[in-house]
């Protein structure tokens, strides 16, 4: 049964601010990805320019802005944090070629969930306008099987499209090339599978709570209406996952819109959490059982 989402809404900011909100939290979460001494010059530059805009924001010089001067560090502690992981894995880059490295994924998590905590409880909202509500916990946590049975089924679909673009455009053994660079990466890290969805928790944790449970209504307050919405963060979502291929750009899209449109029919993203996260951590003992076993240099496109 549908959930009331009006709950989201709640002391949701104006259409002006909302806008301002997503276009910080995105800018944010994206960063700059260069390697190289340029790339970190950039992310130095775009850190500093990150920290004058929430202090826009947050405002805390104001008489009614009680608290603000907490909120701005919270603020610098998910810049610096975000930073960090950012500058990390560009020098990881730069050194070891294509890097999947573990630890400034998780520093820039942290960092973003503050970030985007700090900004939800400024403009004077809590969990449940993040889809974040106590009640009812144990029954969203279950949701999450089913909901990823379906993720499996839309994922299919979408890389049955995908395989048959990249065949029919020539692109295939290309996409193939992509994907392998992101199975080795992943090897490389030298995790066990327990490890790795224990990373996942708080990795795909920071997705769901940034694209799905802040984006999508901050975007619903621009736009007006949920499905555009749902959309336009899925967009938003797919803009990061470039290094996978393109066409696997298309089909983080899919995903994206339909974790989106779970979290618009629900209203919670606590069975996004548990499917996302054991997604990710499924394919990953998928990836390392084919190579121990001798397959990962002919892996299907996933």
């Amino acid at each position: 049964m549908r959930r009331d989402v009006a709950v989201l809404l709640e002391n949701a900011p104006p259409r002006r601010r909302a806008l301002s909100e997503a276009a910080f939290v995105f800018l944010a979460v994206l960063g700059p990805s260069s390697p190289g001494p340029k790339g970190q010059v950039v992310l130095a530059v775009l850190t500093g320019v990150l920290l004058a805009w929430g202090m826009a924001l947050l405002r805390p010089w104001e008489p009614t802005r009680a608290g603000g001067w907490l909120g701005i560090l919270g603020l610098l502690v998910a810049l610096s944090g975000t930073g960090a992981g950012a500058w990390v894995a560009s020098a990881a880059e730069l050194e070891r070629g294509f890097s999947l490295s573990m630890a400034p994924l998780c520093v820039r998590a942290l960092g973003m969930i503050l970030l985007v905590a700090v900004l939800v409880w400024r403009d004077g909202q809590g969990p449940a306008q993040v889809g974040l509500a106590r009640e009812g916990w144990a029954k969203e946590l279950l949701l999450g099987v089913p909901v990823l049975v379906a993720t499996y089924a839309v994922h299919l679909a979408a890389s049955v499209l995908i395989g048959a673009v990249a065949v029919a455009l020539d692109l295939a053994d290309k996409e193939l090339l992509a994907r392998k660079g992101v199975a080795a990466a992943l090897m490389d890290t030298g995790l066990g599978v327990p490890a790795f969805a224990a990373i996942m928790v708080l990795v795909t944790g920071f997705e769901e709570f940034v694209f799905r449970g802040f984006l999508v209504p901050r975007l619903r307050v621009v736009l007006g209406r949920w499905v555009p919405a749902v959309l336009v963060a899925a967009v938003l979502f797919s803009v990061g996952h470039f290094y996978e291929g393109t066409l696997a750009v298309f089909q983080t899209f899919v995903l994206g819109a339909w974790f989106g449109f779970v979290f618009w029919f629900r209203g919670r993203l606590l069975p996004l959490l548990v499917a996302h996260a054991a997604f990710n951590t499924i394919s990953f003992a998928l990836m390392l059982w084919l190579s121990k076993s001798g397959f990962l240099d002919k892996p299907p496109p996933l």
